[in-house]
């Protein structure tokens, strides 16, 4: 037997060497031998009782003095597939080997007459248990039946399957249990349950029987392996002994007997198929073998399942952002098309809120604020997010938590929108983001146990022992969203890529249309310069010939030759001024606005004042219920825009009385006819009761020099000064629009900017 072991401080389990323990478990034999020479270079030292001899007789000797030449090539031959049944001093055992330390170890364990029944059986019953494990009728349901079928084979009282988080602590998730025995159903277990260096063992090695929780292990001899300075390793040992406070840890669990079958998904540990039972019970290694083909099998079909649902997530993903990308591609502005399909944007993580920090990529409209759609933090809090995430994100991979709060505390109160973050950085040299959230899902964990208090401490010494209750625990788990699966972070670094395309080819259309600018400048430049002087030029010199003919001879002419002469003249003034209109229309494009704070009203009153004698004339009434305004505009400008407006109320009066209203709508009033220009602060209008205008010509009327009516009609005019009142508007990045209807008036809107950016 071991000499009794030092006891160990459970604050360094995670560093306890259990693969370097010395010893072996007693319901098996283990001999070491040299692969050159076969040579028997360490034994168990339990070894006479099945094989006659004791260790030092066993020491030296060729390992063909246990197991014949014939049935040693068996066993090497068949090891790959499972243990190998031989006879060992005329008693059946099972057999398997592997290399360890420079040696072959052989372990041997003696069947019973009910093992060798049994062993017989259990190819059979993994037949009849394969279909309903195969029938794909739901991961739930998948765990449960391989749970019932472990417990079939190996008749342990409870058969739990396990599952580890991405913190590796473990969940119950199923479980098939004898009557009268507790159950860990939907339980939760700390990480330190099963220490690091168990999981690496439980990765290596898929198999691990502990037959007795009671029984002492059995010493190596010798205890140092030859060569190596220190106990052989038993990693891929079935019979390797078990830690002090693991047993500790079964013992206050009431168990007598465990065995755990590893779940690997793609080579990593995903659970484990573990197994209690209240007394000890040894399970042959064939039984065992069985339970491992069973473990493999719902390993592939959780494979399967899961592969399944994520090619099916990537594909619906795929979709989301094939529609997005075309769609953002379509606009000709990045923001507004953003804006149009963010239910898109937030469906391709699972996310309620998205932020993007685009900085000066956006087009004018948008600004350097943060894009904001759902449910996010403040434009401030989003900034100070991406300062942060700056210098904590790297430059390749998303980042993503589900307890950002946790991570910076300047958004823990914000866990009702922001308990969890999705972000891709699209420029490694600048702090531009595009940052998904989540908010808090409070839930409930019951955990066995307290897992705040895995271990307990002895009175009067330094020892920590495993904690010895297991009673359900149930904490409030609150300030976390729900997990980000691959296939968020997948399609979050899939759209990231096809962002910045999007972005490479709207700021490549940019420079395109900016050099065309230049160059549409430059010949409008020209053209006005021919414009102001070879083309106005000849026309000044027909107006005055005109004249002046009128003037000498008109005397000489009768009726008909001076109305020609009249129209002539008429002519030549009104190609004067839509010339001077072309001119004026032709520098708003390099118009640089006076920003500055304006009284709307003085502005009105001004052009009310110009327009006196017209208004006089026209017997028009102009109505004002209340003062307007201050608001930051160009002061010259919107003088203009209220100048052309009114003048076209005055123009298109219909039948007594006429009159012409203006007013306005401020921030939270009703906006009858302007409903859906809630952005906008302020929004101005013009209205009259004259003739209307026909809906289908609602845009055209903003069109350069386009009438809706003859020359002469309601004073003539040259047509420019809609589209000019138009242009004017949007340079101060409002909007101006009519709603009219023929013999019902029309009301002219506008609204302007906030403010120069």
């Amino acid at each position: 037997m071991l000499p009794p072991t030092p006891e160990l401080d459970l604050s360094q389990c995670d560093r306890e060497p259990i693969h370097l323990l010395g010893g072996v478990q007693p319901h098996g034999v283990l001999l070491a031998f040299r692969p050159p020479d076969l040579t028997i270079a360490v034994v168990s030292a339990n070894t006479e009782p099945l094989l006659g001899r004791s260790p030092q007789a066993l020491l030296g000797q060729s390992i063909t003095r246990v197991l014949d030449t014939p049935n040693l090539g068996r066993v090497r031959v068949g090891t790959a597939a499972g243990p190998v049944r031989v006879s060992v001093s005329g008693r059946p055992c099972s057999a398997l080997l592997h290399d360890s330390d420079g040696l072959t170890v052989l372990e041997l364990e003696p069947l019973t007459g009910e093992d060798a029944r049994a062993d017989e059986d259990a190819l059979a019953a993994v037949h009849q248990l394969v279909s309903p494990l195969s029938a794909g009728r739901g991961t739930s349901s998948l765990l449960q039946s391989t749970a019932d079928a472990v417990r079939a084979l190996t008749g342990f009282d409870r058969v739990m399957v396990y599952r580890f988080h991405a913190d590796w602590h473990g969940e119950v998730v199923a479980e098939s249990r004898a009557e009268g025995v507790d159950s860990f159903m939907g339980m939760h277990f700390p990480a330190s349950d099963i220490p690091v260096q168990a999981r690496a063992l439980y990765t290596l090695n898929p198999l691990r029987l502990i037959a007795d929780v009671g029984a002492r292990p059995v010493a190596l001899v010798p205890p140092v392996a030859p060569g190596s300075g220190r106990p052989l390793d038993l990693s891929g040992a079935a019979l390797r002994s078990v830690s002090e406070v693991h047993i500790e840890y079964l013992r206050n669990m009431g168990v007598g007997a465990s065995f755990s079958v590893s779940l690997l998904k793609d080579g990593t540990l995903w659970g484990l198929i573990a197994c209690h039972h209240l007394a000890p019970r040894h399970v042959s290694a064939a039984r065992r073998q069985a339970c491992e083909v069973l473990a493999r099998l719902l390993s592939l079909q959780l494979t399967a399942e899961e592969r399944g649902a994520r090619e099916a997530a990537r594909a619906r993903r795929a979709d989301l952002q094939g529609q997005l990308v075309t769609r953002l591609g379509e606009g000709p502005a990045l923001a507004t098309a953003l804006e149009s399909h963010r239910d898109l944007l937030l469906e391709l993580t699972g996310a309620t809120g998205v932020a993007l920090l685009l900085g000066d990529v956006l087009d004018a409209e948008a600004g350097e604020a943060p894009l904001l759609f759902g449910k996010t933090p403040s434009g401030d809090e989003v900034r100070a997010l991406g300062a942060w995430l700056a210098t904590e994100a790297g430059a390749g991979a998303a980042f993503h938590t589900e307890r950002l709060g946790a991570r910076f505390p300047p958004l823990a109160a914000r866990a009702d929108v922001a308990a969890g973050l999705l972000a891709v950085r699209l420029d490694p040299e600048a702090s531009r983001f595009v940052l998904w959230f989540r908010p808090e899902v409070a839930r409930t964990v019951t955990w066995a146990g307290n897992p705040r208090k895995p271990a307990e401490p002895e009175p009067g010494h330094a020892r920590l022992h495993p904690r010895g209750s297991f009673d359900a625990w149930r904490e409030e788990v609150r300030g976390a969203s729900a997990p980000w699966t691959p296939a968020d972070v997948e399609a979050a670094e899939s759209f990231r890529g096809a962002l910045v395309g999007v972005v490479l080819r709207h700021a490549a259309e940019l420079s395109r249309l900016s050099r065309a600018l230049v160059r549409s400048n430059a010949e409008l430049e020209s053209f006005s310069g021919t414009v102001g002087h070879d083309l106005k030029e000849p026309l000044r010199g027909i107006q005055q010939y005109t004249s002046f003919f009128l003037e000498d001879h008109g005397d000489a002419l009768d009726s008909e030759g001076r109305e020609h002469l009249q129209s002539v003249l008429w002519l030549a003034r009104r190609a004067q001024k839509m010339l001077d209109d072309l001119f004026e229309f032709s520098r708003l494009g390099r118009l640089e606005l006076a920003w500055g704070e304006v009284d709307m009203h003085e502005v009105v009153e001004e052009v009310l004042a110009t327009l006196s004698t017209r208004l006089e004339e026209g017997r028009v009434e102009v109505r004002l219920s209340r003062r307007l305004p201050r608001v930051a505009c160009d002061a010259v400008r919107v003088r203009q825009v209220w100048l052309n407006l009114l003048s076209n109320a005055a123009k298109y009066q219909a039948a007594e009385p006429h009159w012409v209203e203006l007013g306005w709508f401020g921030p939270g009033e009703a906006r009858p006819g302007a409903a859906d220009r809630v952005g906008a602060p302020y929004v101005f209008f013009v209205r009259d009761p004259g003739i209307g205008i026909p809906e289908s010509f609602h845009e055209t009327i903003f069109e350069m020099f386009r009438r809706l009516h003859p020359a002469h009609a309601y004073g003539g005019g040259s047509g420019a000064g809609l589209a000019i009142a138009r242009h004017l508007v949007r340079l101060h990045g409002g909007e101006l629009w009519v709603d009219s209807a023929p013999g019902q008036g029309a009301t002219f809107y506008f609204t302007l900017g906030r403010g120069p950016r």
